[in-house]
């Protein structure tokens, strides 16, 4: 019997527990988690998706090594930012780089240590930096410049400007001595018309946005009007509309492309097959969109393109298992 009552004691005290805890939560608003209005589609594997964006001032051309992105902000500084963040991050180790009046083009690359060309259109110049920033170490000039619409630079510091203007691609030593002319005018392979953005590719071919004849070379870099490649990229009709940028991944594989006249931006292989789309309107949802894509830079997933209209670059990248 005692055992009996023990129990239905027990039974009496659990169930005034539950009342009391009912009693205590009755009345009060209990807040669940915000469900999204729609399922999120998981990203395709092999595709560009959306990753992020950043605030920048006025973005033009920017450039992209290993932790760090050189960014020309409103025509008149260099930003320096972390590749690794969602957000712009500068290092603090970083200065101004000085010397700078009205920077147009920029490029990385590096031999013992990592250098940063930047061409300014003020006075003309190509001003040679270590990416920490400070002084220029060196700068140079030829007389024969009219504009600056392309800048690359291999290991070795030979630099290579693309003036439009005068249609030709020309080649420079680390002194700024010039060597020899990489292209100039002409309607066939390994000439151009309008030469815009220009990168080096680590497969040792200069890769050139050929916007007068809406093409994209690949170009010997060490030798005058020889195409690495005979057939260009964008010969079949339409493909591309006045490509103004082009950019190579750190392995020589693929070839990125502003395909300006489109509002897109498109990745190949170096041999030229077409392998996706990176932008699109239609593909990448942003509001505004990003009309006329002119400057753009990879880094082995990540396509990083400059939107000047809309204070912002977007980060693009390649989903994967």
């Amino acid at each position: 019997m005692v055992g009996r009552a023990h129990i239905a004691r027990r039974r009496v005290f659990a169930a005034s527990v539950l009342a009391l805890l009912w009693a205590l939560g009755c009345g009060q608003q209990i807040e669940l988690p915000e469900q999204p209005d729609e399922v999120l589609p998981i990203p395709k594997p092999g595709t560009y998706n959306l990753l992020s964006v950043w605030t920048v001032p006025s973005p033009s051309d920017l450039a992209v090594s290993g932790l760090y992105v050189f960014v020309i902000e409103e025509n008149h500084r260099l930003g320096v930012y972390s590749s690794t963040r969602l957000y712009p991050f500068t290092p603090s180790m970083v200065s101004e780089f000085e010397g700078l009046q009205k920077p147009v083009q920029v490029t990385v690359t590096k031999r013992d240590s990592l250098f940063v060309i930047v061409a300014d259109s003020a006075d003309m110049t190509c001003k040679i930096y270590y990416w920490l920033g400070g002084e220029p170490l060196y700068t140079f000039t030829d007389s024969l410049w009219r504009r600056f619409d392309g800048l690359a630079a291999d290991p070795s510091l030979t630099i290579y400007v693309s003036d439009a203007a005068r249609d030709t691609i020309q080649a420079y030593d680390r002194w700024g001595n010039r060597q020899h002319v990489v292209s100039d005018y002409g309607t066939g392979s390994g000439y151009v018309i309008d030469p815009r953005g220009i990168a080096y590719s680590s497969s040792r071919m200069l890769i050139v946005a050929d916007e007068g004849k809406n093409w994209v070379q690949r170009l010997e870099p060490k030798q005058s009007n020889v195409a690495a490649i005979l057939e260009p990229i964008g010969i079949e009709e339409d493909l591309l509309s006045r490509p103004h940028d082009v950019a190579a991944d750190p392995n020589g594989e693929f070839v990125f492309v502003a395909d300006t006249g489109h509002d897109q931006v498109l990745k190949f292989l170096t041999t030229g097959s077409f392998e996706d789309t990176v932008y699109s309107h239609a593909k990448i949802p942003l509001e505004p969109p990003v009309d006329q894509p002119a400057f753009i830079c990879a880094l082995d997933s990540l396509v990083f393109l400059s939107d000047s209209t809309n204070d912002r670059i977007v980060l693009l990248q390649l989903a994967v298992q």
